[in-house]
């Protein structure tokens, strides 16, 4: 890109920016480098993270998701961000022992770095390369030369003055000026080993990962879509051939080009020729493969003049060959900051607005993981709006027309909720995106009609949590994997925050729920929590984030435990499944449970027979309410009786001894109003947690069968499948 010039193609100042500082675990200071991959990814020597967690050099073994600080000292901050490790491929040795393969590893960050990632191309023998020490300071800039490189491993030498590639580069990237691009990672300083090769053989060698044997390593890992996001020349190169008949329809005046190019390389952060000419089709088309939001920004500046049906259709060309960019994106540059501002002046005030409009525009998509908390801060929002550009275009259009995508359908939601000029102000945003898209206004008018509806209806029901607890063979004691859905009111589900991924304690399994949890401006909000049949005296609704601590003793800031802010009930289907009349007796009980009395179970019940026996008599086969007492043992198999016999609200007290605890819990009422038992329920643990001569626990099973759990959640038992073959 010779009229195009990329920022440091001179002296690669601007490139430093995207270096990374891989922090030691002992003492924060740098173990090596690296350098950004994606937005939020960061590429490094595998031996630099064991380093940095204080491993042996070459430890083969994975770390697992360990988390890592980082730092991005170009961009002026020397605050870490943690990174986990993401993907991991481990040093190999080779035959000869001078240098080994594999030894990359790949960190993601928990929010988008706050640089833009870098170019790449392949190494070849005659590059000349700069590299850094793992500190990132400027001053320790290393020119070496590539001798050899044979696509799996290059040779650097460095001249005899100025500094040398040694301790502490391990990780960091490889500069090429001339080919403004990144070409390969550091991977060691060569060393003479025993033997006939002497130290003065080897003097200022050093060798490095290439770029293509990078892309090869992290493929075989999995990393693969990583990779496409990454901007790679190679890749670059086979796209604008595809782009080069529209431009050429559209800028064919070299006057018109040249200034059409001239601001998109301002928003794109690049230099532009400034000597009367115009840049090539080849040129143009490269940078919009190349930078994700350079076409939307193109076409931005495009649609003013287009005029003609001609200059309309070579717009919607250049958009529908926007995908083959790497790392192509929706909004322009100038788009996407207007909606980030927009969304941030307003999320201060409603940090749940974003989310809840996601749910409602898009309840029937798995929402991204950026998009899944209920609560979304100003700081988390680029990575939601990143992470919903990203999202299919929904709903049927007229016909020859574009659909109208997945961000501006929440963006209508949104505008929808604010009302007023808040909300006129977005709308005309989103008029503005739909007009360069050259979507139908009757498609946009369709798409604003149900955010109306839907902001109508916002807060007639919030709808309910679901917290599926589950646990694998070798979990922890006490830890449990957990997945969370929010259930809207029509009954679908949208997944919105996962642990299952590893074992997590309550602390951590609360915090993920409240961050899923919708407020409710008229009650309480609804968490049911499904477990399996060993897991149904668990003390979910006394879980909290943190205890007080020093800096908080009185627990004033600390929030409070689960029971005490949500209605906390618990579910399991497991045992129900087990019968083949489960359905049918729970949608019977559930129906006895405002018509017939509650059932009270103590020892005059008996044993598991004789309760069998009683909910089987003609006159208990619609009891729908059960309160358990008795001994902790007892009260565990009378529990799974009525869960098996499609009993839909049990009550008990887990903390309970005996027979003579019973009466704590008659402040419940049990046998009151039905609807508002859950209550009841949670206003006396809020009494309890506050008072600790209270010791009663109560734990509530409540299997409303008009509310359906998650179609994942009736997957077939397969111990019941096999019995009923």
């Amino acid at each position: 890109m010779g009229w195009f010039r990329y920022l440091g193609a001179d002296d690669s100042a601007g490139v430093h920016d995207a270096f990374v500082s891989v922090l030691r675990e002992s003492d924060q200071r740098a173990a090596g480098g690296g350098v950004l991959l994606t937005e939020r990814h960061l590429l490094t020597c595998a031996h630099v993270v064991n380093v940095a967690l204080g491993k042996e050099l070459l430890a083969s073994a994975d770390p697992g998701p360990v988390r890592i600080g980082t730092v991005f000292p170009g961009s002026g901050s020397r605050v870490p961000q943690e990174a986990r490790v993401a993907h991991w491929v481990p040093p190999r040795r080779t035959g000869g022992g001078l240098d080994w393969s594999g030894d990359l590893a790949v960190l993601e960050l928990d929010a988008p770095a706050p640089v833009v990632p870098p170019r790449w191309s392949e190494m070849v023998p005659g590059q000349g390369v700069r590299a850094w020490h793992g500190g990132g300071h400027t001053a320790t800039f290393v020119e070496v030369t590539v001798k050899e490189c044979d696509g799996w491993i290059g040779y650097v030498d460095g001249e005899l003055s100025g500094a040398a590639i040694g301790p502490g580069y391990s990780g960091g990237p490889l500069w090429s000026e001339r080919e403004g691009a990144f070409v390969g990672l550091v991977a060691a300083q060569l060393r003479a080993p025993d033997g006939p090769l002497a130290a003065h053989h080897v003097v200022r060698r050093g060798w490095a990962i290439p770029w293509q044997a990078v892309r090869a390593e992290l493929e075989s890992a999995g990393a693969g879509p990583l990779l496409a996001a990454a901007q790679d020349t190679g890749d670059a190169e086979r796209v604008p051939h595809q782009l080069l008949p529209p431009l050429a329809a559209l800028l064919s005046d070299p006057a018109e080009r040249t200034d059409k190019a001239r601001r998109l390389a301002e928003q794109c952060g690049l230099h532009a020729l400034d000597d009367g000419s115009a840049p090539t089709y080849e040129e143009l088309a490269t940078v919009l493969a190349e930078y994700p939001r350079a076409l939307p920004s193109l076409t931005e500046v495009l649609v003013p003049t287009a005029h003609s049906i001609a200059a309309r259709d070579a717009i919607d060309t250049l958009h529908a060959s926007g995908p083959l960019a790497v790392g192509a994106r929706l909004l322009s540059y100038d788009e996407h900051h207007h909606l980030l501002a927009q969304l941030r002046q307003h999320t201060k005030t409603d940090p749940t607005l974003l989310s809840s409009a996601a749910r409602g525009a898009l309840a029937y998509a798995e929402l991204p993981q950026p998009v899944r908390a209920a609560r979304i801060a100003p700081e988390g929002l680029e990575a939601a709006v990143d992470a919903l550009e990203e999202l299919g275009d929904s709903g049927r259009v007229p016909d020859g027309t574009p659909r109208v995508p997945a961000l501006l359908r929440v963006a209508e939601y949104v505008a929808a909720a604010l009302d007023g000029p808040a909300g006129d102000e977005l709308r005309g945003w989103s008029d503005r995106v739909a007009t360069r898209l050259g979507i139908h206004p009757a498609a946009l008018a369709e798409r604003r009609r149900d955010a109306d509806e839907w902001a109508r209806s916002r807060h007639v029901d919030s709808g309910r949590t679901v917290v599926r607890l589950t646990r694998r063979p070798g979990d922890p004691s006490g830890a449990y994997r957990c997945t969370v859905w929010r259930m809207a009111p029509d009954g679908t589900a949208t997944r919105a925050s996962t642990g299952e991924d590893r074992p997590l304690s309550g602390a951590d399994i609360a915090r993920l729920v409240r961050d899923a949890v919708a407020p409710d401006d008229a009650e309480a909000p609804l968490v049911e929590v499904v477990v399996d049949r060993d897991a149904l005296q668990l003390p979910v609704d006394e879980w909290r984030e943190a205890e007080p601590d020093d800096s908080d003793p009185y627990g004033i800031f600390a929030p409070a435990a689960l029971g005490a802010d949500f209605r906390v009930v618990l579910r399991c289907p497991e045992l129900r499944r087990r019968s083949a009349t489960g359905a049918a007796d729970l949608r019977r009980r559930w129906t006895g449970c405002r018509t017939d009395e509650t059932l009270v179970v103590d020892e005059l019940i008996g044993d598991v027979r004789a309760l069998k026996d009683t909910l089987n008599r003609t006159r208990q086969r619609s009891t729908g309410r059960v309160v358990l007492h008795g001994p902790l043992a007892r009260r565990i198999q009378l529990l799974q009786v009525c869960l098996f016999m499609g009993v839909p609200v049990v009550l008990w007290d887990r903390a309970a001894a005996g027979r003579d605890d019973g009466r704590h819990l008659d402040e419940i009422d049990a046998a009151g109003p039905l609807d508002s038992l859950p209550e009841r329920v949670r206003d006396f643990r809020v009494d309890v947690y506050a008072d600790p001569e209270r010791t009663a626990r109560p734990s509530l099973v409540w299997e409303d069968p008009d509310r359906p759990l998650p179609g994942e959640l009736w997957l077939a038992d397969p111990v019941a499948m096999t019995e009923e073959k």
